[in-house]
This record gives C-alpha cells, sequence and structure tokens, in this order.
C-alpha cells in the first residue's frame, strides 16, 4: 500500500474512533463533567459528523484501489493525524474525573455568583430548602436588602473546601457552575459554621442542613449556614451546577 493510501486509512481510522469516543462519553455521562448540557445535542452531531467522515474517507480510499480517479491526490500529514489522534490519546492516558477542590486552588473562588442565562439575575421564587448553593449565593448578590434570608432554612450539598480566609470551625461548601465548558467554570459556595471543620477532609462530598445567617467574604455579602448537621454524601451524577 502506497504511503498515501495509507495515510488515507489512518485518517478515517483516528476520525471513526474519535467520533466513537464522544459517542462513549455522552453514554456514560462523563461527557457533562466537560461541558454545559445544553450542547449534548451539538457534541451528538459532532460524533455522528465525524463517523460520516470517517465512512467518505474510506469510500475515496475505495475507489483509489478500483483504480477510479481520486480526485483528492493530496495526503494528509502526518503531524496533522497525531494532532487529530490527541484527544483520543489523552482520553485514554488520563481518566475523567469532574473539577474538585484543587480546581479551586488554581482557578480561584468567585464571591459574585453569574448571572442567570441571557445575563439577567435569576429571581429566587421557591421553597428555602430547594434552593442549591447557586441560587442561595445569587440571593444574596441580587437582593437589596439580603438580611431578610436570616434564618431561612437551608439544605444544600457540595464539596469541602478549606480556605485559608475562614475563621477557625468554618470551611466553605463548594460547587461550580458552567455556562458553556470547564474553561468558563466558576466556583462560587457558601460558608459553613461547624465545631468539627477541621476534621473535615478536603473534596468530601457533604449535605449540610441549618440555617442562614449573612456574612462578608471580601467585602462582598455571601450566605452562612451555622450546621446543624453535616452528613456525607456519595458524589452527584451531575456534579456542577449549569448556569
Amino acid at each position: 500500500m502506497s504511503t498515501s493510501r495509507l495515510h488515507r486509512s489512518f485518517q478515517a481510522l483516528v476520525l471513526a474512533l474519535l467520533g466513537l469516543f464522544l459517542l462513549n462519553k455522552v453514554w456514560n455521562g462523563t461527557v457533562l463533567w466537560y461541558i454545559n448540557s445544553r450542547f449534548l445535542p451539538l457534541t451528538l452531531i459532532g460524533a455522528f459528523g465525524l463517523l460520516w467522515l470517517a465512512q467518505v474517507r474510506l469510500a475515496q480510499l475505495q475507489s483509489t484501489l478500483e483504480g477510479t480517479h481520486d480526485h483528492n491526490g493530496s495526503s494528509p500529514s502526518a503531524w496533522g493525524l497525531l494532532v487529530l489522534a490527541l484527544p483520543i490519546l489523552l482520553g485514554l492516558v488520563i481518566p475523567p474525573a469532574p473539577l474538585g477542590a484543587s480546581a479551586v486552588a488554581n482557578k480561584g473562588f468567585a464571591v459574585v455568583a453569574p448571572a442567570g442565562a441571557g445575563g439577567s439575575p435569576v429571581q429566587i421564587e421557591m421553597a428555602p430548602t430547594d434552593r442549591t448553593v447557586l441560587d442561595w449565593v445569587r440571593a444574596f448578590n441580587y437582593t437589596a436588602d439580603p438580611a431578610g434570608y436570616e434564618g431561612e432554612p437551608a439544605d444544600v450539598i457540595g464539596f469541602v473546601y478549606h480556605d485559608p480566609r475562614l475563621a477557625a470551625g468554618e470551611f466553605l461548601l463548594a460547587r461550580f457552575t458552567l455556562t458553556c465548558c470547564v474553561a468558563d467554570a466558576a466556583a462560587i459556595g457558601l460558608i459553613v459554621r461547624w465545631p468539627a471543620a477541621a476534621e473535615l477532609p478536603t473534596n468530601r462530598w457533604v449535605r449540610v442542613q441549618g440555617p442562614v445567617q449573612l456574612a462578608e467574604l471580601e467585602g462582598r455579602r455571601i450566605p452562612l449556614i451555622e450546621a446543624q448537621s453535616v452528613e456525607a454524601v456519595p458524589p452527584p451524577d451531575l456534579p456542577y451546577i449549569y448556569n
């Protein structure tokens, strides 16, 4: 087989494997560790598009082998094929994992919640115990007088992050929000006051229940939960809160 045909065969293989790789990520749900769920249809379209391109390339190769005229005589670059295969190689070498406490240390912690879809703040009209970490932070950010929320019961889950700016007996109950993908992920959270805070491992997922108080961090208003219970829970299937 000529070098040109070998390159085309490898190109078709890489395209097919990349399409199957994306479909596998969609099937097992780990694709949502990297993108917002609203982009799932586009990911599926891209995956099937790659499989279609692989089929087209194989058809061109078959046409060449049968002696018909080849309209594309150029051979793809070996470096280009390597770049195309790179996502597959990285996906096989690096195990998938959602963002956690180590990413908070690298990306920083936002005390202002991102606005809702369309850039406008979300109005919190729900039972206090139904609010997520993002709902609570938004409520305090976008309400003229957040003191009105003091004393309301919170029931939220997130992972433990020990922020050096906090006092003894306190930790941050953190979550990551995604607007598009992990590149724009932002860590937000609530302060939790709990006597055994220092004993909680970093990155441990917990459920926290208790009344909410008003606190400040870096001059910004932030909810603080006077925890009545802190219970270890398994990580949720969807660890992010999509914005």
